[in-house]
């Protein structure tokens, strides 16, 4: 079984990991045609008003993901046993700053693991961390081994994307140790639901596949997912900014003990929810 203690969270929103240098500008032509063959490979034209590679290498809030992990580590490396950590797992959904960077591998080093499993999940949307959390549930099974969930997003693109534009988001990272150890949360799974226009019929119907009780159950979201909520449930909404790792901060900054967790995201009419259980209230 895995386990998510709250304590094993760690979080930190960033303005910028980097200062621009004036030499990187003889870098542009580069960049300029890189994005301009990207698109062009995705059978999309750029125009020029979309791209925006000189605002990209002269913004002040650049933060690359390896940036902001490694600055994370040294706080969850004081409960990190690496002769456990066998799994490293890493969520996002937006792209990294540097291209070509290995996140997991930079963890790994760092950290000082060694015969690690090590993957990146993304173009999920904003559940690519619950996805992420399953799949590190189905890598420890059955094994007395324990797991590291990296998670970060960046604001900065070298072209306009109404998505980006909508979304706002936040740099941001959050790193979260699962264990096989019964320390925490016990996870119960994972769901991916289609949903009409009231959330609220599909997340009654996943209170009831994980036989929660609406007295001890704290339900973590998006807004927009908890506003249809029937009298009776705690909720709490989360910062839309922090995208994938919004659950799992607020889980971390708002945990107490004795409560069950069910983590939400919403994207394009479909819901993602994982189910946590207090260890009291296991069944």
């Amino acid at each position: 079984m895995l386990y998510l203690d709250p304590a094993d969270i760690v979080s930190q929103s960033f303005h910028h990991t980097e200062v621009p240098q004036p030499e990187w500008e003889t870098d542009i032509p580069h960049w300029r045609s890189y994005v301009q063959h990207f698109f062009a490979a995705n059978g999309e034209p750029l125009s020029q008003e979309n791209e925006q590679v000189n605002t990209w290498i002269t913004s002040n809030e650049r933060a690359a993901f390896s940036d902001m992990v490694a600055t994370l580590l040294p706080h969850l490396a004081p409960v990190v046993q690496l002769q456990r950590v066998k799994t490293v797992l890493m969520a996002h959904w937006t792209p990294d700053l540097h291209m070509g960077s290995s996140v997991v591998n930079l963890a790994i080093h760092q950290l000082g693991l060694t015969d690690c499993l090590a993957l990146a999940i993304s173009d999920r949307g904003p559940d690519a961390a619950l996805f992420a959390l399953d799949g590190l549930s189905d890598c420890l099974q059955g094994k007395a081994e324990d797991g590291l969930l990296l998670i970060a997003e960046q604001k900065s693109l070298m072209y306009f994307s109404p998505l980006m534009a909508r979304l706002q988001p936040e740099n941001n990272a959050c790193l979260c140790l699962v264990n096989t150890q019964q320390r925490g949360l016990r996870y119960l799974g994972y769901q991916r639901l289609k949903t009409s226009a009231d959330f609220s019929e599909a997340i009654l119907q996943s209170v009831e596949h994980f036989g929660f009780t609406r007295e001890r159950l704290t339900l973590i979201g998006p807004q927009n997912c908890l506003a249809s909520l029937p009298e009776g449930f705690t909720s709490l909404a989360v910062n839309p900014c922090l995208l994938c790792a919004a659950p799992f901060v607020a889980l971390g900054q708002n945990w107490q003990p004795g409560r069950d967790y069910l983590l939400m995201s919403e994207h394009n009419g479909r819901i993602s929810l994982c189910g946590l259980a207090a260890a009291e209230n296991l069944r």
